[in-house]
């Protein structure tokens, strides 16, 4: 289940609307329980892509696990189809918001950027450089499945359900990964969340944001390793291709291969016929001669 508002980004201009992170609000799963629960804001957000195949992405997860900084929540999105706890929230925001194509990708409070794992071990550094002034939310509660509030800024509420789900081929949990997701107008003071509170045993995650399209901006002292591929960079793995076996990527290749010959296959045998018509033809007019 995932409710998303529609994206007003190009409503009636080709001028892009540009995203603002305004402020993030943390719910626990020990407030959850309760009848009333009130958020407690954040002071660093991380949102990190990453995916069960992807080994680049094993050092970033170990560069996390060792973070010991409080105020900042790192809430893990897998936007990879093959993953099996693939959200498509998170991919429409890794495609569309953040206009992502490498993983691991670190996006810190909405502005800053750290692609690949060697720009992703810089993080614990980009997050004592950086601070926030998040605000916009104000008499934020949630009760009985009801999440109300009071916003002065952004357009939208995005709320995140976060669990802890098991890596499925190694021996570790991603401890706060988003495994569903629901948005609100932010003018409407108010939303049912129960079902993302059914059978949770983990957090919700609230951002007041301004929808539209992330403008980040490399947070790494080597910003190039980014964005050129090549075996002397590490820029982590392009998402859509990787998580292939070597014969899923054979069947591709022999695809691709095959169709493009289908066009000189295709002349070749028109050729081959004309010249058995002009034959034929030329046969018939012979005997008729004789």
């Amino acid at each position: 289940m995932v409710s998303i508002l529609p994206s007003t980004a190009h409503a009636s201009t080709d001028e892009p609307v540009f995203a603002t992170m305004h402020d993030v609000l943390l719910f626990d799963s020990s407030c959850l329980n309760s009848t009333s629960c009130i958020g407690e804001r954040v002071e660093h957000l991380v949102e990190y892509y990453g995916a069960d195949w992807c080994e680049p992405c094993e050092l970033i997860e170990q560069e996390i696990d060792a973070l010991n900084r409080t105020g900042t929540f790192v809430m893990q999105h897998h936007p990879s189809v093959v993953d099996a706890s693939f959200l498509s929230a998170s991919k429409m925001r890794f495609d569309n918001e953040h206009r992502l194509l490498f993983l691991p990708s670190l996006v810190i409070d909405g502005e800053g950027l750290l692609t690949g794992s060697s720009q992703g071990l810089e993080l614990s550094n980009v997050l004592s450089e950086r601070s926030t002034s998040y605000e916009g939310f104000s008499d934020v509660e949630l009760s009985n499945g009801t999440l109300t509030w009071e916003a002065s800024k952004g357009d939208r509420v995005s709320v995140w359900r976060i669990e802890a789900i098991e890596h499925t081929n190694r021996n570790r949990t991603h401890p706060t990964l988003a495994t569903d997701m629901m948005q609100f107008d932010a003018s409407n003071g108010s939303g049912n969340v129960s079902e993302l509170l059914e059978g949770l045993n983990g957090s919700l995650v609230l951002i007041l944001e301004q929808s539209g399209v992330y403008r980040l901006v490399s947070d790494s002292e080597n910003p190039t390793g980014g964005f050129e591929l090549n075996e002397n960079q590490d820029t982590g793995v392009k998402i859509g291709t990787q998580g292939m076996s070597p014969g899923e990527r054979a069947s591709l290749w022999t695809a691709l291969l095959v169709a493009t010959l289908v066009p000189a296959i295709y002349m070749r045998w028109k050729l081959s016929k004309q010249v058995i018509h002009e034959e034929e033809e030329a046969f018939l007019a012979e005997s008729i001669k004789g």
